[in-house]
C-alpha cells in the first residue's frame, strides 16, 4: 500500500507555499507588468495609427495649400500679363497720340512756313512788278516824248 510519510506531505506543503509566495511576489507583478506592457503598446500603436492619419491630413492640407499657391501663382502672373497688355497698349496708345501731335505740328508748321513763303513772293513779286512799272512807264514816257515832240513837229510842218 501507499506509505503517507511526513516529508511528503511537508514538500507537498512546501511546493503549495512556494506557489503562494510565487503567485504573491512574481506572477502578479509580472503579469501585472505584461498587462500595462500590453497596454502601452496598444497605446502607442493608436498613437502611431493618429499620428500617421494626422500626418496624411497634414499631407492632404498642404497639398490643398499646394494647390491653391499655385492657383493664386497663375492668377497672379494672367493679372501682370493682362496689366502688362494694358501698359503696352497705352504705350501704343501714347506714341500714336504723339505722332499724331507731332503730325500736326508738323502740318502746322508746314503751312505757316508756306505762308510765309507766299507772303514774301508776294512782296518780291510786287517790288518786281512795281519795278517793272516803273521801268516800262519810263520807257513809256520817253516814247510819249518822242512821238509829242514828232506831233509837235508835224503840228509845226503844218502851220508853216
Amino acid at each position: 500500500m501507499i506509505s503517507i510519510d511526513y516529508t511528503l506531505i511537508l514538500v507537498i506543503l512546501n511546493f503549495v507555499v512556494l506557489l503562494i509566495v510565487l503567485n504573491k511576489l512574481l506572477y502578479k507583478p509580472i503579469n501585472e507588468f505584461l498587462t500595462k506592457r500590453k497596454q502601452e503598446i496598444s497605446e502607442d500603436m493608436d498613437a502611431a495609427k493618429q499620428a500617421r492619419e494626422e500626418a496624411k491630413n497634414y499631407e492632404l492640407q498642404k497639398q490643398d495649400e499646394l494647390k491653391k499657391s499655385s492657383e493664386e501663382i497663375r492668377a497672379l502672373k494672367k493679372q501682370a500679363e493682362k496689366q502688362a497688355e494694358k501698359q503696352a497698349s497705352e504705350i501704343v496708345k501714347s506714341a500714336m497720340e504723339r505722332e499724331k501731335r507731332i503730325l500736326s505740328d508738323t502740318e502746322k508748321l508746314l503751312e505757316q512756313e508756306k505762308h510765309k513763303a507766299v507772303n514774301e513772293l508776294s512782296n518780291e513779286l510786287a517790288e518786281m512788278v512795281s519795278e517793272l512799272a516803273a521801268k516800262f512807264m519810263s520807257e513809256s514816257l520817253k516814247e510819249d516824248k518822242k512821238i509829242i515832240k514828232k506831233l509837235l513837229a508835224e503840228e509845226a510842218k503844218r502851220e508853216n
